[in-house]
């Protein structure tokens, strides 16, 4: 009898990235994963490209690139394949009943919701917590991003997205239109940044155009020196026209400032609400009158004893006293919050926070928020991007000292 012969086995297809680049790209998925993104076989595919585009010109990838990179990676696949949590309001804070205290695991939960409410609203005098109510009918769609209660969700037709937080207070305190829409109304009538069309807004929600890009975050570490150049030139651009804007509270019909009798607005957002610092979890408090009103604020967050507080009045006084210019804010000017396409900046994100803040501020929390994704080529540049030329290095190193308690 004849030998049959056999086929020889299949050779695994030869990845055209190398080990570090398979390296880079895993490392990059797990971040963004990491930071809510639902990630997509055509982002891991982007990635790829631009790395490849980078390094080795002359490569391509094959055919279901992403598939196959997953394939080996069995517990990475696992975990994008992870089912997004449904999106459903919070639920109430558990209560006593039949006049029984608190216990256990219901004590913990009343007393995690008393705690967000008052670092939320507790120092906060112009407006009470939203009643309880029921939400309106949720987008279809695909969620891009999930964490901490907020959704995004891009709309069947792609051609909006929502913005959506499942936390019963809302998107802002006792007002119906979120500070984000108003901020992007008024920066989209009177500049030249780039924001999303706002499409509609409720106190649980904005819905605005889909524009399609990557965020800093994601893009910077493929991107080239001279689109990098470009970007930054162009966000330099950008925050020197808001730091030119004027006027105090948007009008109620159009989104046009109005003279304000002080020297500047009030310190805080847009709409007249508190100040709100973009940290986990966030703060409210104000509107402040003067500067020294707000830094007496920054130190006295609701957990710290009196005694505590002296302290740190002493040492932060050295933010300054009253010389420092109110100019409208970001506020949150973190590279997740720049969407770029092909070497531009394409939008700018999340104006929860915007309004008018002490010169200082877009400096403290853009540092903040550029320098973890790579201080080398990205975080050194921030004080580049302020017009006047001027930093604010002590101001940093004590608002994250402020920010650890």
């Amino acid at each position: 009898m004849e030998a049959s012969e056999s086929a020889p086995p299949e050779q695994p297809e030869q990845s055209p990235l190398s080990d570090a680049q398979n390296t880079e790209l895993e490392n990059w998925i797990n971040s963004e994963y990491r930071a809510g993104i639902n990630i997509t076989h055509q982002q891991i595919t982007w990635y790829a490209e631009r790395a490849l585009s980078r390094d080795n010109p002359s490569s391509s990838l094959p055919p279901n690139f992403a598939s196959t990179f997953l394939s080996h990676r069995p517990s990475l696949a696992a975990q994008l394949s992870q089912p997004t949590p449904p999106i459903v309001l919070q639920p109430p804070p558990p209560q006593p009943s039949d006049g029984q205290p608190l216990r256990g695991r219901a004590l913990l939960e009343s007393l995690k919701h008393t705690n967000r409410t008052r670092r939320l609203f507790g120092d906060s005098t112009t407006n009470p917590p939203h009643a309880d109510r029921t939400p309106a009918p949720y987008p279809e769609g695909e969620v891009l991003y999930q964490r901490y209660g907020r959704f995004i969700i891009r709309h069947d037709d792609g051609n909006s997205v929502t913005k959506i937080t499942t936390l019963r207070h809302g998107l802002s305190e006792g007002v119906e239109e979120p500070n984000e829409a108003v901020a992007m109304r008024f920066v989209k009538a009177y500049t030249s940044v780039p924001v999303p069309e706002v499409r509609g807004s409720a106190w649980d929600r904005v819905t605005m155009e889909y524009v399609e890009g990557q965020t800093l975050r994601q893009a910077w570490g493929v991107m080239t020196g001279e689109e990098r150049e470009r970007v930054l030139g162009e966000l330099r651009g950008f925050v020197g026209q808001l730091r030119g804007l004027t006027g105090g509270m948007p009008g109620p019909n159009l989104p046009k400032p109005t003279p304000t009798p002080s020297a500047h607005p009030p310190i805080g957002r847009l709409n007249g609400l508190g100040a709100l610092l973009p940290a986990l979890p966030p703060r409210s408090g104000g509107p402040f009158t003067s500067v020294t009103d707000l830094h007496h604020w920054l130190v006295r967050p609701p957990q710290r004893i009196e005694q505590q507080s002296a302290y740190w009045t002493q040492i932060t006084s050295h933010l300054g006293a009253t010389d420092y210019p109110v100019v409208f804010s970001h506020a949150d000017l973190a590279a997740r919050n720049i969407l770029v396409r092909d070497g531009h900046v394409v939008a700018l994100l999340d104006w929860e926070c915007a309004g008018w803040y002490p010169a200082y501020w877009e400096y403290v929390f853009a540092v903040m928020g550029m320098d973890r994704v790579d201080w080398g080529s990205l975080g050194c540049e921030v004080p580049g991007l302020f017009p006047e030329g001027g930093r604010f290095d002590l101001e940093y190193i004590l608002m994250n000292f402020v920010l650890l308690f």
